[in-house]
């Protein structure tokens, strides 16, 4: 999944990742030399990461880099797109087949002819077995099985013809593409996505093909997934004994990860989500002021949960929802209720049972406390306990005053007179009337805008 609609060449970098993708070209260049065979590497980052988009960008800037001698063939597969093709063979060929085309206008004929025998074979021969099998000939009107027909009706259906048969081709295919590849006069890029969202048994096949057709000198893989769900994966495929480490290993050479998001890089994110999904001029207005320091707020919390560049897109997804109002109430919300949305957004994402406890008034003053203090720092943690406990989102007493509920927290006197701390009137202020229920509130409008969704 993509992160917005722009984010195609490094021009438009959100995730500061144009030094990552020198770094990576650098050490591709020469690592593949050292290598038998294919050079293999893992961009191992979790789910929603931006594996997706950097591999768009780090694509466009290949193709469009200065040295046009240098520039490698890039070949770009969504694994999880042809699953259910049920052979990733074919779909790497036929990527390879097009990104050639594409990049000469003339792919070699050894290889089209290749690719072709392997076709006739799966079809070809297969639609013969279902057809012997169930009296129905699955291929009789596709225009390439016609023109096979009478070398179909010929073969001699055996399993050992069928088995030398397929081996034969597959040969002929490796020698095609293993030719081509060293003919070539820069490196052929393989950048493989999605890995981790197909089926395992698909998932096993797509690195077994890698390892066994593919594994050829100048060929270079890189494969963006989850590690956990390729483990997860395997294990469902060869049962939970499996020494996944053993296992990876004779597929992958290295394992890399993009790097975590800067602060930077969290403000460029917040920034253009701002004007994507909270405010667009004749499609949706914001009941909350988009000042600098409100984005602020955003980019402080989603950087200290350390969200990922698709949760952070979810978070404001609920946020556009939560905001949208008329182009009369325009930026007119209460600034707390702004800032508790945005939190609750956060941990709606994030952390369910921090957003449930806000929602339902049963958080402990002094887990609370805790969490931000490890989350954000002490000066940051008073700014949003302050924010929690004027909020109504925090377990109090019913005769507990705020004092009480700071030392409960294990707030010192010191503390409790900091600045923020010691003027809680303008937390108050900043709720308005049904403060002592604001978090309950903001929770059950989020809660309808998921089941809607």
């Amino acid at each position: 999944m993509e992160l917005s609609t722009f984010d195609h060449d490094f021009d438009d970098d959100l995730l500061d990742l144009s030094d990552f993708a020198k770094r990576l070209e650098k050490f591709i260049k020469t690592e593949h030399q050292f290598v038998q065979g294919s050079l293999v590497l893992a961009l191992s980052s979790k789910f929603g990461s931006g594996k997706t988009t950097f591999l768009k960008m780090w694509k466009s800037a290949l193709e469009n880099g200065d040295h046009e001698e240098s520039r490698p063939l890039v070949i770009s597969l969504n694994a999880w797109e042809s699953d259910y093709y049920g052979d990733p063979l074919f779909a790497i060929i036929s990527s390879l087949v097009k990104s050639i085309e594409e990049d000469s206008g003339n792919p070699p004929e050894s290889l089209i002819s290749a690719a072709k025998d392997i076709g006739w074979f799966a079809t070809g021969i297969g639609g013969q077995i279902v057809r012997k099998v169930t009296g129905v000939d699955p291929v009789a009107a596709g225009k390439f099985a016609e023109e096979k027909k009478s070398v179909r009706e010929a073969a001699e259906l055996d399993t050992f013809s069928i088995y030398q048969g397929r081996k034969k081709a597959m040969g002929n295919l490796q020698v095609a593409i293993k030719e081509f590849v060293e003919a070539a006069e820069t490196r052929v890029l393989f950048l493989v996505d999605e890995l981790d969202r197909c089926r395992p048994d698909y998932a096993i096949s797509y690195l077994e093909t890698i390892k066994h057709i593919f594994d050829m000198q100048g060929a270079v893989f890189i494969l963006a997934a989850d590690r956990q769900q390729l483990e997860n994966s395997a294990k469902t495929a060869f049962g939970p004994n499996l020494d996944f480490e053993e296992y990876y290993r004779k597929f992958v050479h290295r394992e890399i990860a993009l790097p975590p998001i800067s602060e930077t890089g969290y403000k460029k994110l917040a920034s253009a989500y701002v004007s994507q999904y909270l405010e667009q001029e004749g499609l949706r207005n914001c009941f909350m002021e988009i000042e600098s320091h409100r984005v602020g707020n955003i980019v402080e919390l989603v950087a200290a949960l350390k969200l990922t560049p698709r949760q952070i897109q979810e978070v404001f997804r609920i946020l556009g929802h939560a905001f949208e109002t008329s182009e009369e109430k325009k930026g007119r919300l209460l600034w707390c209720i702004g800032v508790g949305s945005i939190a609750m957004a956060a941990f709606k994402v994030s952390n369910r049972r921090v957003f449930h406890l806000l929602g339902s008034q049963q958080f402990d003053p002094k887990e609370a406390f805790q969490l931000l203090t490890n989350l954000l720092g002490d000066r940051h943690a008073d700014f949003w306990f302050a924010l929690f406990l004027t909020g109504g989102g925090l377990k109090v007493g019913d005769k507990e005053s705020d004092e009480e509920v700071m030392t409960k927290a294990g707030l010192t006197k010191e503390r409790q007179g900091s600045s923020t701390l010691n003027d809680l009137g303008q937390f108050h202020q900043g709720w308005g009337d049904s403060f002592s229920r604001r978090f309950v509130q903001i929770h059950e409008k989020i809660e309808q805008i998921s089941q809607w969704n």
